[in-house]
Formats: structure tokens, C-alpha cells, sequence
């Protein structure tokens, strides 16, 4: 019995070892992607592939390059592409566009508004960045509409206290 299990085992385990290295291929050959999620208390809001949360620097001036520099990009990582950027249903590609930084990088731009990630967002989904006031100005989730998402904002008693 023990003999005629171990063939068995060992299909199983070769079969589910194939299926997760052509995950892994296909993930390499996609393409990045900007997306809307939604969710409550923000509404629709842009995030990557992996519904990563991205947001723009109120500091920054649309179809300007990005203020966001030094020690700024260890807390608010540039959203940065190599190649094409493919967008989701729902996005106006006549907003997308990039600029590039002071590093040679192409940084995603959605209606000039240059994209960022928040350090602190660890799960797809998280938007722990939205309204935060860090390095003078505050910092917002993108609307599919290329503007900063009103929602879920915090109250001006919660800003008083955070500065």
C-alpha cells in the first residue's frame, strides 16, 4: 500500500510544482497595469496590478516633474514602469502619460499627476496614505477622473492633533 502511494505523491506534487511555476511565468509577462478598486470609504480610486493603492502629492504640480525626492521616496515610492503600461477598463488613456525623474526612471503620470505608493500600505487594497499630511502638504488616492479622492478624508480635529 505504501509502495503504490508514493507514485501517486510524487504526481501530485510535480503537477501542483508545474501549475506554480506557470503562475510565476505568466506574472513575469504581464504587463504593468493601472486599474480603478473600490471600496468604502473611498470610493473608486487607482492602484496597480496587485491592487497596490497609488496616490498623488498635493506639493506636485500636474505635467511638472515630481517633488517627491530623497528621503521623500523612502515613505512614497514613485510608481515606476519599464516598457508599456496597459490600463484598465474604465481609464482614459489620453491621462496616462510619464515623466522621468532625476535617476533616468519613467515614473507613471495620470492626468499629469505624478504616481506614488505609500510605504505604509502592506496588503492589497490598503490605502493608509490617503489624507496624510508628511513633508508640508498632504497626499490623496487618484480618482479614474485624474483628481485627488475626497472620501474618507479625516477630520480637521484628527489633522490638529497628527501636526
Amino acid at each position: 500500500m505504501r509502495q503504490a502511494s508514493i507514485p501517486l505523491l510524487s504526481s501530485i506534487l510535480l503537477a501542483g510544482t508545474v501549475t506554480l511555476l506557470s503562475g510565476l511565468v505568466q506574472s513575469a509577462d504581464q504587463k504593468p497595469l493601472l486599474q480603478i478598486n473600490e471600496q468604502e470609504p473611498y470610493g473608486r480610486y487607482l492602484t496597480n496590478r496587485q491592487k497596490r493603492s497609488l496616490y498623488l502629492f498635493s506639493q506636485d504640480e500636474p505635467g511638472s516633474a515630481s517633488t517627491c525626492v530623497d528621503e521623500c521616496v523612502n515613505a512614497w515610492p514613485p510608481y515606476i514602469i519599464q516598457g508599456d503600461l496597459q490600463l484598465g477598463k474604465g481609464l482614459d488613456s489620453n491621462k496616462l502619460d510619464s515623466i522621468e525623474r532625476e535617476d533616468g526612471s519613467n515614473q507613471v503620470t495620470y492626468a499629469g499627476w505624478p504616481l506614488y505608493y505609500f510605504s505604509g500600505d502592506k496588503r492589497p487594497g490598503d490605502a493608509l496614505g490617503q489624507d496624510v499630511k508628511h513633508l508640508g502638504s498632504k497626499w490623496y488616492l487618484v480618482s479614474p477622473q485624474g483628481e485627488k479622492v475626497p472620501y474618507g478624508e479625516r477630520s480637521q480635529a484628527e489633522e490638529t492633533n497628527d501636526e
